[in-house]
Formats: C-alpha cells, sequence, structure tokens
C-alpha cells in the first residue's frame, strides 16, 4: 500500500504518521506516545520507513526532541538531518546562482517543489530534504533558459529521442552539473509531464498569481497557494500515484499553512478547468481524513459532486494508478498530444530515436548493433501496450 494512503496502517506506519502530526499538532503528543507503545520494539521498521521516505530530518525535529525514540534510532535521524543541512545548503548555492544568471537574462523563474517548501513553509530549511532543484520558466523562455544554464556548466543528463523533441512534446529537462557532488535542475516550463495538462494548463495565470519568496539575499518567486497546492496535488497523483509520504506531508503543511488565505472557490474553478477535479477530489479528502488538515467541508461536498469529463476519467485512471509499461505511457500520451500533426512527429520520433539515444537507453557496445534494437523496442512497447 502506499504510505500516505487510505489503507489499515501498520504500528510502524502509524507511529511515523502521529510523529509527523505533531509539527502541525503539538497537542497530539499522547497520540504519537500511543502509537511508540503499540510498535512492540518494531524500531527498525521505523527507521527503513524513514530512509525510504526521506523522513529522517523531520522525525529528528518532531520525535527526537521529546524523547519518542531510542538513542540509536535518535542518533541515526540526527545524521539524517545534519546530511540534508548540507546537501541543502550546496544546493540553494546552486540555486542562487542558477536564479541571477536567469535573472541576468532576462528569465523569470518560479521555484517549484522542495526547493520552494524547504525555504519557505518548514522554518528551517535542513527540514525537507532535497534530491535537486525544480525550476518553472514561461514556454517561450525554456530555449533562452537552457542556454543559460548549460553556460554554467549544466549538461542533459541524457540525449534526447529526437533533436527538438523535448520542446515539443515534454514539459520538463534534467540537467546535471557534474562534480565531486554533481547538481542536478529539472528546468520545466509545464507544470505536469502529460500532453494534455501541458496543452490544458495556462501559464498565465501562474505568472500572474506568483508572489515573492525571499531566499538569503535573492527573491525568487514561488507559486500563489490554489496553484501550489494543485500543483502538489497533481505531482503526488499523476507523477507518482498517491505514494509518497513526504509529498502527503507537504501537502498538509502548505494546507495548514494558507488554509485562511487560500482562495477555495477559485482552486475549485481551476480544477474543473483543467481537468484536476478527481485529482484534487482524492488529495483533500485524504489530508482532511487522515493528516485532520482543515479542508472546508463545503470544499469536500462540492469535490463529491463533481462531474469530470470523461476525458479527465480515462485520463486519471491511467496516471494515477499503479506504474505503467512503457508501451502504455507512449499510447496514453500519443491519444493525450493535441493535432495529428503533433501526433504523427510524437509517434515517429519515439518510434524511430536517434541512434544516440538508442546506444545509450540500451547500453549497446556496437554501432553496428543499433538497428537490431529498434525491433526489440517496437516489441517491448507492443507487449507494455
Amino acid at each position: 500500500m502506499a504510505i500516505g494512503g487510505t489503507d489499515a496502517l501498520s504500528p510502524p506506519e502509524a507511529f511515523v504518521r502521529a510523529c509527523l502530526r505533531l509539527r502541525v499538532a503539538p497537542a497530539s503528543l499522547a497520540a504519537a506516545q500511543a502509537a511508540a507503545a503499540a510498535l512492540d520494539g518494531a524500531w527498525d521498521a521505523v527507521r527503513a520507513i524513514a530512509d525510504a521516505e526521506r523522513l529522517g530530518p523531520l522525525l529528528h525535529a518532531s520525535a527526537g526532541s521529546r524523547g519518542l525514540l531510542p538513542p540509536a534510532l535518535a542518533a541515526h535521524v540526527h545524521r539524517r538531518y545534519r546530511e540534508s543541512a548540507l546537501r541543502n545548503r550546496l544546493l540553494f548555492d546552486a540555486l542562487t546562482s542558477c536564479a541571477r544568471a536567469l535573472r541576468s537574462a532576462g528569465v523569470p523563474v518560479i521555484v517549484l517543489k522542495g526547493t520552494a517548501l524547504a525555504a519557505t513553509l518548514y522554518g528551517d530549511a535542513a527540514l525537507r530534504p532535497m534530491v535537486d532543484l525544480d525550476l518553472l520558466v514561461h514556454p517561450r523562455h525554456r530555449g533562452v533558459a537552457r542556454q543559460v544554464l548549460e553556460r554554467l556548466g549544466y549538461v542533459a543528463s541524457r540525449p534526447e529521442v529526437h533533436p527538438g523533441a523535448l520542446i515539443e512534446h515534454e514539459s520538463e529537462i534534467d540537467l546535471q552539473k557534474p562534480g565531486a557532488v554533481p547538481t542536478h535542475v529539472d528546468l520545466h516550463w509545464g507544470l505536469f509531464d502529460s500532453p494534455h495538462y501541458q496543452h490544458r494548463i495556462e501559464p498565465e495565470w501562474l505568472w500572474r498569481t506568483a508572489i515573492a519568496l525571499p531566499l538569503g539575499s535573492e527573491t525568487v518567486q514561488g507559486l500563489a497557494p490554489a496553484p501550489l497546492v494543485l500543483h502538489l496535488s497533481g505531482h503526488l497523483m499523476l507523477h507518482h500515484g498517491g505514494h509518497g509520504l513526504l509529498w502527503w506531508h507537504d501537502l498538509s503543511e502548505v494546507v495548514v499553512a494558507h488554509a485562511d488565505r487560500l482562495d477555495w472557490e477559485e482552486l475549485l474553478a481551476r480544477a474543473r478547468r483543467y481537468d484536476l477535479q478527481l485529482v484534487l477530489r482524492r488529495v483533500l479528502t485524504e489530508l482532511a481524513v487522515q493528516w485532520q488538515a482543515p479542508v472546508p467541508p463545503a470544499v469536500l461536498a462540492a469535490l463529491q459532486r463533481c462531474e469530470p469529463r470523461p476525458q479527465e476519467a480515462w485520463l486519471f485512471d491511467r496516471l494515477a494508478g499503479a506504474p505503467r509499461p512503457a508501451g502504455e505511457r507512449f499510447w496514453t500520451d500519443l491519444v493525450s498530444t493535441v493535432g495529428w500533426g503533433a501526433r504523427w512527429r510524437f509517434a515517429v520520433a519515439h518510434l524511430f530515436p536517434t541512434a544516440a539515444y538508442m546506444r545509450q537507453r540500451y547500453a549497446i557496445r556496437h554501432p553496428l548493433l543499433v538497428p537490431l534494437y529498434y525491433p526489440y523496442r517496437w516489441w517491448r512497447g507492443i507487449i507494455g501496450a
């Protein structure tokens, strides 16, 4: 089961969830103590969950300081906290450099996901571990933004299936700066990787409502509360199938922090307009029931009454479930692409990738073997579809 889901929780999962609740509800200490007593010594399972879900720093802050953890586990999550502090410091230094270079080139940038939350929501940036930097630029600036980052030493982590395919058919590119500690930047020009949502969501709304975020000596932009909830909800459900306790915790903290000034009517209207009602219904219901987040009952009732379009229901069924085989992902994205010309180019690019892509994707040692891997690629796709 997804540890953030609504299924019955195991004692270690219940304990971890109770500890996380202490950040927004300190009065729930008795519930965390009861959950600790119910563990019956299963601390290894708690440690495994903390490591798998990147929750060590949060458990250090919420449980370690309250004496809820045995000494060995308390020391372990404290180490994870220090590691997160060091890693995040390096990433924020990289973020400052990227933001300055992009601003000098006339490219506005919005900071997304953990990058924005660690800097503003958690108080102590080390509490929210980060793996990479997520930066959003307007679609019209994506080419210039990539050039700016490449001048800083960032290179694409993998080749494109075809030159220009990323710009036309994708919503982001993963760039990496080599070094003793490689730095990854996910450069986005759309919120979700599905072609349907790339076409559906209006970037002007994100930029018109963006808010200023202080970042040391720099000021960057972040998503306003309503776009933030919509993005985090879609990322959790459409990209990760509802799995990931850290992302559920992010959403709980966002709703608690912004409940009084979050424009719920605007959020519902945008979810309806962008075919994200089923995503929002699942996430907000979960947050209200399982996390006791302050979601207004009227909002939950409106989401229960919503009647999504057939295309939204079809996409939700395919994107918010278990991980899909490559062939099914290809078909879903092909059907979701807008326009027959764009669909044709998408199909050709993915059915006949460049030789450079094929050699890296399938670890082909000799160039003469490349043609043989195309039928293999198609066969795997057919089986997956």
